[in-house]
């Protein structure tokens, strides 16, 4: 069965979020039958819904959160909503940080009710099962809040996600030992002195050196990234490593058969 990633947003930071110069709705994995949304940012169900053809919420399988900051996490209530028919056919299930379900939250407790299975993501743990699907975490990263990667395994083929954090020894190694075929990279920064918990695009090269996926995904970009156009960092990066890379924009979808193959010819 086939496996790929529709991308319903690819902004990153609060600038080109609020303004939308980049959409935000995160990521709908397609797993054989078994659908998962990933990271459903502000105008995630929207975006799903105008897809063509459209991405069906009550289709959904499970909804996952790396981590809760609001441009990877404002839909979430909503999509439970629409997951389980607004609550009256518990189903489904939600993987998330415990810092999103508890304390600060940002998954209400009355949606938490709708979902028919609630998994708490530690560091490095899994596999959690999701239909045809084993998700596995990373290590915790470097971020303001809890935050883990994710490794979706599938018929022998892993799909990583590195989601926000800054760079830091041992990341490399913790994703390698996936061995991913995809490794999906936000890189909300391109190159500068700023002290935040982000990669830059030098960062995501030595990422992309060290882990060595057959194909490489960036998204999650940042005002400085659109401004250096991601299509042409791709490009370089793509000729400089010999790999296939691949710069996501807002409704590409990745089809994770045809692209492996070829990388692998």
């Amino acid at each position: 069965m086939s496996a790929s990633v529709l991308f319903l947003g690819t902004g990153g930071a609060r600038f080109v979020v609020a303004r939308q110069l980049r959409a935000s709705g995160g990521m709908w994995m397609r797993f054989g039958a078994t659908q998962i949304h990933v990271d459903p940012g502000p105008g995630a169900l929207v975006r799903a819904l105008s897809t063509v053809p459209p991405c069906v919420p009550s289709e959904l399988s499970a909804l996952v959160l790396s981590h809760k900051h609001l441009d990877h996490s404002n839909d979430i209530n909503i999509m439970i909503e629409a997951m389980t028919h607004g609550g009256f056919r518990k189903r489904g299930m939600l993987l998330a940080p415990s810092d999103a379900l508890e304390g600060e939250h940002v998954v209400f407790p009355y949606a938490l009710r709708f979902v028919e299975k609630v998994e708490r993501l530690k560091p490095s743990a899994g596999p959690y099962r999701i239909g045809e699907v084993e998700v596995s975490t990373s290590m915790q990263h470097v971020h303001a809040v809890e935050t883990y990667g994710l490794h979706f395994t599938h018929n022998g083929r892993t799909i990583s996600y590195m989601p926000c954090g800054r760079f830091f020894d041992g990341l490399i190694e913790d994703y390698a030992r996936h061995k991913p075929d995809v490794l999906i990279v936000n890189v909300l920064r391109y190159r500068d002195t700023m002290d935040v918990d982000h990669l830059t695009f030098d960062d995501a090269v030595r990422v992309l050196d060290g882990v060595r996926p057959k194909v490489a995904i960036l998204s999650h970009f940042g005002t400085k990234m659109l401004e250096q156009n991601p299509d042409e960092l791709a490009e370089q990066l793509e000729n400089g490593s010999g790999r296939r890379v691949i710069a996501a924009r807002d409704g590409y979808r990745f089809d994770a058969d045809i692209e492996v193959a070829a990388a692998t010819d």
